[in-house]
């Protein structure tokens, strides 16, 4: 039944809880409060437990709408009012691209981009551990980094900002390109691939797992090939942990922007919040927030350049300082088997830290000895982090003795003090379990007949 007709017939003749109704049409605020007869004008006057009649509630409310049909609504800001760029056409459509450059003399945080032109190539395959990486060249990869509407991946997921840099003569050139709306995706793809088309290797922080699998599935999609799928690929996500996670909290991108390059943000946007800013700029067309998200794509490109540069830097010339961060480089120079170079930094560590480090190290260099045959050398490293409460180092004493020098009180005085160490350290019952088989093997051995 019609509003209408609900309205006449309640002119007409009023049944219990009828007025309901004309109250609820009140309410919505479909029927003028002057239009009311009779019974409905009668629901006008009942008051609410503030002492508020119906009706001054419905003109208090109708007042209050006039007033913000009246007020000025905030005045949209062009993307093109903030953000210079260019609107670019290909055979698929349009699409915005943004393009910004720093001279390779300059800074980022306190890491000169000049270290491009002098850097080795074999730093990368050092610092993955990945002989085929050896020749990798920063200096000619592009850096990539995009900026998503959700950080869950698959197909609902797509990249509207995608930003890359590159060196260019002595500049350092980032690009970034930009759908402004769902339907400039096709042209976005197609404009990136000629670009990257010229590149021969990739650098990102995570985009083995996240970017280059987006982007892939986007030109799936899109009935394209994502131009790098079978290029070289530097994620320094991994490297970057190897590295600086025993001294640091966090390795996101932003925290070793500022423990490592020394470098701070100032106003920059969570990445959680990138893709509501960008869901709110497809309906508004407001691009007050979206310049800010370009800067942070910008930022996040530039800093994945410098932080690669310094990953390289520290391989090179083994500049680290911090007892952590040498005891880290120490294990990436042995995974690379440098082992000359390893060891000398596990010396480092030795001279520098009394604590758990010293402990670690004296155990690498204790396996790397024993891997050289150099037995009476590890053994002499066992002994020194067995008295610092070393466990590891209580079974290989104890192995050692049993297996090499033929010394089975030894072995068994190891053993004990090893299961000793268990109950102390309320170890791992495998842990005790190990020591109790070997001190009970030696037990029998030292006396047959008992």
């Amino acid at each position: 039944m019609s509003l209408g007709e609900r309205l006449r017939r309640l002119r007409r003749t009023h049944e219990p809880g009828e007025g309901d109704e004309a109250a609820s049409a009140v309410r919505a605020g479909v029927v003028p409060v002057g239009d009311l007869p009779g019974l409905e004008r009668s629901l006008l006057g009942q008051v609410d437990e503030d002492g508020r009649s119906l009706k001054e509630r419905l003109e208090r409310l109708v007042a209050a709408a006039a007033r913000g049909r009246g007020a000025a609504r905030p005045t949209a800001h062009a993307l093109e009012e903030l953000v210079e760029g260019q609107r670019m056409q290909n055979a698929r459509g349009e699409f915005y691209r943004i393009e910004d450059s720093v001279h390779l003399e300059s800074f980022h945080g306190d890491v000169s981009l000049s270290r491009f032109r002098a850097l080795a190539t074999g730093s990368v395959g050092i610092l993955t551990g990945e002989p085929e990486m050896d020749g990798f060249d920063l200096g000619g990869a592009v850096f990539l980094d995009t900026e998503t509407t959700g950080l869950a991946g698959g197909t609902g997921t797509a990249a509207f900002l995608i930003g890359i840099g590159y060196v260019e003569a002595d500049r350092f050139v980032v690009r970034q390109y930009f759908m402004r709306d769902y339907h400039e995706e096709p042209a976005l793809l197609a404009g990136l691939a000629e670009d990257l088309a010229r590149f021969e290797s990739i650098v990102t922080f995570n985009g083995k797992l996240f970017d280059v699998p987006l982007l892939e599935t986007r030109y799936r999609l899109d009935r394209q090939r994502f131009p790098l799928e079978a290029a070289p690929h530097f994620d320094l996500l991994h490297p970057a942990r190897r590295l600086w996670k025993a001294r640091l909290e966090s390795c996101r991108l932003q925290s070793l922007e500022s423990a490592i390059l020394g470098l701070r943000r100032q106003d920059d946007i969570p990445g959680s919040e990138i893709p509501g800013i960008y869901f709110d700029f497809v309906r508004r067309r407001d691009a007050r927030a979206m310049a800010k998200v370009f800067r942070h794509n910008r930022l996040d490109i530039v800093s994945l350049a410098a932080l690669a540069l310094r990953a390289c830097e520290w391989v090179e010339s083994s500049e680290a300082e911090d007892p952590r961060d040498v005891f880290s480089l120490a294990r990436v120079l042995e995974r690379a088997k440098l082992y000359e170079r390893s060891d000398t930094a596990y010396r480092r560590t030795l001279e520098s830290d009394r604590g758990a480090l010293r402990v670690a190290a004296l155990i690498r260099l204790a396996s790397r000895a024993k891997r050289a045959g150099d037995f009476d050398r590890a053994a002499e490293l066992w002994r020194e982090a067995a008295a610092a409460g070393d466990l590891l180092a209580h079974r290989e004493l104890s192995m050692h003795h049993e297996r090499r020098s033929r010394d089975l009180l030894a072995a068994l005085e190891a053993a004990e003090r090893g299961l000793e160490l268990c109950v102390r350290l309320s170890a791992p019952l495998r842990a005790a379990d190990d020591f109790r088989r070997r001190r009970e093997r030696l037990r029998r051995r030292l006396d047959p007949t008992g």
